[in-house]
């Protein structure tokens, strides 16, 4: 299982996209993120 709690996320320019996000993923169990092209959905720093 992977799980996440209480995520924050804002970008450098202080503008918050994420805020106590919770996410629990089961094992095989299948997600999917989508979103705009160019939107930084794997951009981690």
């Amino acid at each position: 299982m992977i799980e996440i709690k209480n995520v924050d996320y804002s970008y450098r320019n202080k503008k918050r996209v994420l805020q106590n996000v919770n996410l629990e993923i089961e094992e095989n169990e299948m997600i999917a993120i989508i979103g705009k092209n160019g939107s930084r959905k794997i951009y981690f720093s």
